[in-house]
């Protein structure tokens, strides 16, 4: 599964034992929880029934165990992207997470129907809408305040454009999430021209993908967070976490307004 929801958490106290979390999705959400907070003091985590895990939080204050529980919530509402079977033999977990606010169109809708966000980003791309463009980076900037991994990124950056673009899209919601967010959001980090990705094979993309980037400042030791308006396959964010890495960072994220229900951009 490349597309998940956290579809439940259990936080819970008895009388005279410590807080107990469980989750689903072990492999997935056990280590985005430890990511987010570092510091917590927890057992290993264990495996229960079903794919789940569960864990005893020791020594947690009452401010600690709200931010816990708050994290969870977002996670309800966020659309977590793991790596895909078609991407798999050609990464090694260059990017750390990634996310989508939602779908862009509804499931078993039809004819098919965009979703809330779906439309926000037609909107915004196809008739460069500035309300459009403006709640999405909000709404952006809103679940980066609130993801304690997100939130500690050293730099926020579009992914770049193909320099043929006349409108891109990720451009200008980093620089309003810059503005929302209080803080400076830049990155020299650019693409050169190429065709589109779209109608290649796999092997294709990524050797198209393999010499664009280009980057005009250092990233080493950084945590570098990477803004999209659509993540499809999912082998333009993963391409761009690879060449980060090999640049130097520490760690890279990928946050986008909208997830495709297909795996592919060829369909």
């Amino acid at each position: 599964m490349s597309r998940l929801t956290l579809q439940w958490f259990n936080l819970t106290k008895r009388e005279g034992q410590d807080l107990c979390l469980k989750i689903p999705v072990a492999d997935v959400y056990a280590g985005i929880i430890d990511r987010a907070f570092p510091a917590l003091h927890h057992i290993p985590w264990r495996q229960g029934t079903h794919g789940t895990c569960y864990t005893y939080i020791k020594h947690i204050a009452a401010e600690e165990q709200d931010a816990v529980n708050h994290f969870l919530d977002i996670l309800q509402n966020l659309r977590c992207l793991t790596i895909t079977p078609h991407l798999a033999p050609h990464f090694r977990g260059e990017l750390d997470e990634a996310y989508a606010l939602d779908f862009n169109f509804q499931q078993n809708v039809f004819p098919m129907a965009y979703t809330e966000i779906g439309t926000l980003e037609h909107h915004a791309k196809e008739f460069q809408n500035p309300q459009a463009v403006t709640e999405i980076a909000r709404r952006l900037a809103d679940v980066i305040r609130r993801h304690p991994t997100l939130a500690r990124a050293d730099m926020i950056a579009a992914m770049p454009p193909r320099p043929s673009s006349t409108f891109h899209l990720p451009a200008h919601l980093v620089n309003q999430v810059g503005t929302n967010l209080g803080r400076p959001v830049s990155l020299n980090l650019s693409k050169a021209e190429h065709s589109k990705l779209r109608t290649l094979p796999m092997d294709q993309k990524l050797a198209t993908l393999a010499g664009v980037f280009t980057l005009g400042e250092p990233v080493q030791h950084k945590c570098v967070l990477v803004i999209d308006d659509l993540y499809q396959s999912g082998v333009s964010a993963w391409s761009l976490a690879k060449f980060l890495k090999a640049q130097g960072a520490r760690e890279v994220y990928a946050l986008a307004c909208v997830k495709s229900w297909s795996d592919t951009d060829n369909v």
